[in-house]
């Protein structure tokens, strides 16, 4: 259970730096999300879980 949360914290900055660092082609479909703005939500709600599941643990 420890490692839970090291590895969504983890999994979450990996998807953070894969949409800044990444040039990635402009969207050819209107209905979806741009692939930046998805990978940063994404990453920012996966770390802010595992942060979660982190402070949850040390009570």
């Amino acid at each position: 259970m420890a490692l839970r949360w090291k590895l969504l914290v983890g999994f979450g900055m990996v998807l953070i730096a894969l949409g800044l660092g990444v040039d990635w082609p402009p969207k050819t479909d209107p209905s979806l999300p741009d692939t930046r703005s998805f990978l940063l939500f994404l990453g920012g709600v996966v770390g802010v879980a595992g942060l979660l599941f982190g402070l949850k643990q040390e009570k």
